[in-house]
């Protein structure tokens, strides 16, 4: 489920929420400036956060801000386009530096100064047919705060997850610009070294094998650094009309064997049409990185359910595997980087997919316990247009 259907799916957010917040509108906008003033005379007087703000100009146009976004809760649409907005502002209280505990308190402030709003339009709340009284207004406007309260808490955290992306790639890419030149030169040296034997009329059944071995190992690690640069590079995504169920069937044919001596089984159903504009090549690579995982983590065999569903917004592909699950620790850091339950594995695989999710604008989780198996859900929303145009507003 994409992240904002999943918020308002979980505070019981629904369409009559939509029609009452609306119809509220026009009873508590003309009192939106004792809401602004109360919220900002309650942060200038903490402090730390009054530390945030730089001067009177700056306070005026977070005031006017403020305004727009109160008028906003209450406009009655709350699509992608609403969510889109909302994490620019998010992102916004990140960078200009406000601590996170403050975004509870002035919430609470706003909640208050609506809750008095709506008490002294009690009567004319009771009689209008939308509102149906002050418990349902109540209930409306405390489900879209909490809404607005998650997705600016989630700024807080996407932007640290960020951060414990980046330490980690800075750290290996610059590991691995310097160890790809000595690399380099052992590859050169090693072929020197066989061809000055070879003329030596050296045996080759005695230096062959340990020069293959080497080869192999040598070969592993210039994979392995090439895919750190790869990681620390943006995602290029070259787009077009791609049908994603096939991206699945093609896998299974493909891969079939592997599956066969696996003993793994794959399902695919698909609900809806799968076709959308998306770069085919990066989420086949995406889909792999799962299959593999999934056979790895099923060695005596096992079942792979794939399930593609189409929405108004987009694709949910659930992609579930019958093995062992995996733990609660596990499960919150499978996709940090050099993170991997496996002795061969690199920990590079989910931290790849996942960057390239996102490039599609999409999102990318786990479901998993012990004993029950894993279900990777991978969201890809319909590109819009308008997106920019609407976080910029």
């Amino acid at each position: 489920m994409h992240f904002f259907d999943e918020i308002k799916s979980y505070v019981g957010f629904t369409d009559d929420d939509a029609a009452r917040l609306k119809a509220l509108g026009p009873l508590v906008e003309p009192r939106f400036s004792e809401v602004v003033v109360a919220f900002y005379d309650a942060l200038m007087a903490h402090p730390r956060a009054r530390g945030v703000f730089v001067g009177p100009e700056q306070i005026d146009r977070l005031r006017a801000s403020l305004k727009v976004w109160l008028g906003e809760l209450f406009e009655g649409r709350y699509d992608d386009a609403y969510f889109a907005h909302r994490q620019h502002i998010g992102r916004v209280h990140v960078n200009v530096g406000l601590l996170p505990q403050f975004m509870f308190g002035a919430m609470n402030l706003i909640r208050h100064g609506f809750l008095e709003i709506l008490s002294d339009q009690q009567a004319r709340l009771e009689d209008d047919p939308v509102i149906l009284g002050l418990r349902h207004a109540v209930t409306s406007v405390d489900r879209i705060l909490d809404i607005e309260l998650t997705i600016m808490v989630q700024s807080y955290w996407d932007s640290l997850m960020k951060q414990k992306l980046e330490i980690p790639a800075a750290l290996a890419t610059g590991l691995a610009h310097e160890v790809r030149n000595p690399l380099n030169a052992i590859g050169l040296q090693m072929t020197l070294l066989e061809r000055r034997l070879r003329s030596s009329e050296v045996d080759e059944g005695v230096y062959g094998q340990v020069l293959e071995a080497v080869r192999a190992e040598l070969r592993r690690i210039q994979g392995l650094n090439s895919e750190i640069l790869d990681f620390a590079k943006p995602v290029d995504i070259h787009t077009g009309p791609a049908d994603v169920a096939e991206i699945f069937y093609e896998i299974r044919r493909n891969h079939e064997l592997t599956l066969e001596a696996g003993g793994v089984q794959m399902d695919i159903e698909v609900d809806g049409d799968p076709v959308m504009v998306c770069d085919r090549d990066r989420l086949m690579q995406v889909f792999i990185n799962l299959m593999t995982n999934a056979v790895e983590a099923m060695p005596e065999g096992g079942h792979i359910r794939v399930e593609v569903v189409q929405n108004e917004s987009g694709l949910r592909v659930e992609f579930g595997d019958s093995g062992p699950g995996m733990s609660p620790a596990m499960k919150y850091r499978i996709f940090d980087l050099f993170y991997t339950s496996k002795a061969s594995g690199t920990g590079i695989g989910l931290a790849i997919a996942r960057k390239i999710v996102e490039a599609h604008g999409g999102s990318i989780d786990v479901l998993s316990r012990p004993g029950e198996g894993t279900t990777f859900t991978v969201y890809l929303p319909y590109p819009r247009r308008d997106a920019e145009d609407e976080v910029e507003r």
